[in-house]
Parts: C-alpha cells; structure tokens; sequence
C-alpha cells in the first residue's frame, strides 16, 4: 500500500469560498500500477466545509482481459464514504457520489478527499489519469 498524493494537495487549503458552492479537482498521473489499499490523496478541504458531491473521472486503470479493480472515494475516517466499489477504473469512465453514506459531510478540520483501491487491478495499467472534483460550501 502507497500514499500517494495530487499537486492540489502539496498547494495546501483551497481558498475559503463566500456564498455558494466552490469546487477544487485534483489529478494523478499513474507513474506505475496501483496496487490494493493505495490511498491517492486528491484534494483538500478547509475546516468547516460541508462536501456536497464527488465526481470522479479515470481513464482505464487495468489491461487484463477481466479487469477486476475498484475504487472507493472517501476520507482517512470512511475510505468509501462518497463512492463505493467504483468499477469505472475497469475501462475508464464517470462516477459521483451515491454511496449509501454519502449524505452531505461538514469537516470540523482540514482533510483530504482520497481514492483508494479496494480491489487490486487484474493487470495494472502504467499509464492513465486519475481525476476527482469536490463540490463543498463553507459553514459561516
């Protein structure tokens, strides 16, 4: 298992929105296979923001004839909180937020968005894009 983060969160906070909604992506450009339980830390919420909705978006993630990974979209505290067994990684696609759990989330500290490989690829692609949009609003 590998931590591996975006350049949205090596800058830091996203900046404080006023009235409505802000959105922040991260990117992660696959530099080898993911492997099972690999957190990518996507973006970074400030304190006091109340995640609306997730977007993730991912090229194909596994070559193998029959793909097998899946994505999970979460934070530290519930990796799958936003977006559950993802099988958009199987051969690329679109996925939001439509876990069971995934109600509108206020976070009392900074925290990061994260995906994490809940099921390894068959045959791990070494090249791909991975990309996530956090929709949040800020408590006053």
């Amino acid at each position: 298992m590998a931590i591996l983060t975006t350049n949205k969160v090596a800058e830091g906070v996203q900046p404080r929105a006023g009235i409505g909604i802000t959105s922040v992506t991260g990117e992660y450009n696959l530099l080898a296979a993911l492997a099972l339980n690999d957190v990518i830390e996507m973006v970074k919420v400030p304190a006091g923001a109340t995640v609306l909705d997730v977007i993730l978006v991912t090229d194909d993630l596994d070559a193998g004839g029959a793909p097998a990974i899946t994505l999970d979209v979460g934070d530290g505290v519930v990796p799958n909180y936003y977006i559950s067994g993802s099988t958009a990684g199987q051969a690329g696609g679109l996925e939001r937020a439509g876990a069971l759990t995934a109600h509108p989330k206020t976070y009392a500290a900074e925290d990061t968005v994260d995906v994490t490989v809940s099921v390894a690829p068959a045959t791990g692609a070494t090249t791909g894009k991975i990309s996530l949009t956090a929709l949040y609003t800020m408590d006053k």
